[in-house]
């Protein structure tokens, strides 16, 4: 028994001081803060270890001291047997301290996703994130076909949902496939096809690209309104992300370059002096090129001169030497 208690302990020996090196000339990670963790932890196991390899000599020299071989390999265990405790579970060991945080067996329940209330809508909800395209069209074809109008469980319509995948970064122009099957199947852009989180066209006219400009393209043709409001009821030639290209492709679809707000104590401003106040250059100079808005002030223009005259004290020596706001300023005069 003793012989195989000092093999156990000089192994445990061997272990933490080789994980004792690998902590103290291993590549640090971590910030400032927390950089030296591991190499103060190296050097704990490294005086552990040495205590318990002096124990065990003392042991191993002679009979009758089971006392100190014990105390060595439990000392050699401890790190070890912590580490294992806290990989395996971290809960259970705070759980010996704080009671409050042991665990307790809880009923799991299945996470919803593209829950949508048709076995068809679900399945062409998958068949889109997947990019199967093909599998789109004949799902769309058959018989029952998904429901177009309804909302998953985040209030997304299958709609919403290709238009993300039209979107999303890393995507080809081939991921419009998935959009452009649905609006040939029958389905309406609608305000709400994103959910309560954000309206539709919020979502095409903040994203820059060729891709962008094509889905917003699309959903313009099947009906979407240029003038459609905002969450907060403005039109969205004021979202303060507005492309150039969105402000380009909605003016030349109709929008309404003559909508206005109250800027607070400022009066009515145009999207063209509200995006020239926000330094918007490019997104100005596409809404400036769509006409002459009607900048209620007097005289006319009034409103935008002194927007700018007011930030000219903000703007930088770099910001002047930007192409977009030379030629907004060569436009505007």
């Amino acid at each position: 028994m003793a012989r195989t208690l000092l093999f156990l302990g000089w192994f445990l020996v061997a272990l933490n001081l080789v994980t004792a090196a690998v902590l103290l000339f291993g590549r640090p990670s971590g910030d400032a803060a927390t950089g030296g963790v591991g190499p103060g932890l190296g050097a704990l196991l490294v005086i552990i270890s040495l205590i318990a390899a002096v124990l065990l000599l003392w042991a191993g020299r002679g009979e009758g001291r089971p006392i100190a071989l014990a105390v060595a390999c439990t000392l050699a265990a401890i790190p070890v047997a912590l580490a294992i405790a806290l990989t395996a579970s971290p809960q259970w060991i705070l759980g010996v301290v704080y009671p409050s945080m042991r665990e307790r067996p809880r009923p799991m329940e299945a996470s919803a996703q593209y829950a949508y209330p048709d076995a068809a809508g679900r399945d062409a909800a998958l068949v889109l994130v997947m990019n199967d395209y093909a599998k789109l069209d004949t799902l769309l074809r058959s018989t029952p076909a998904p429901d177009l109008t309804a909302h998953d469980e985040r209030g997304q319509s299958l709609l919403g949902l290709a238009t993300i995948v039209a979107l999303t970064d890393g995507g080809t122009m081939r991921d419009l496939e998935g959009l452009r099957l649905l609006l040939a199947a029958g389905a309406r852009p609608r305000a709400d096809d994103m959910g309560s989180e954000e309206p539709l066209i919020e979502l095409v006219t903040r994203v820059s690209g060729d891709r962008a400009s094509a889905v917003l393209a699309l959903l313009l043709d099947a009906g979407l309104a240029p003038d459609t409001p905002m969450h907060d009821g403005r039109s969205v030639l004021f979202h303060p992300d507005l492309t150039p290209g969105a402000a380009r492709l909605l003016l030349a679809r109709g929008a309404n370059l003559d909508a206005h707000e109250m800027h607070g104590d400022a009066g009515d401003w145009s999207p063209v002096t509200f995006h020239a106040d926000q330094r918007h250059w490019a997104t100005a100079l596409a809404l400036l090129e769509g006409g002459v808005p009607r900048d209620h002030g007097t005289p006319a223009g009034a409103l935008l001169e002194r927007v700018l005259r007011d930030g000219a004290v903000q703007t930088t020596d770099e910001e002047r030497a930007d192409s977009g706001y030379q030629a907004f300023m060569a436009a505007v005069r």
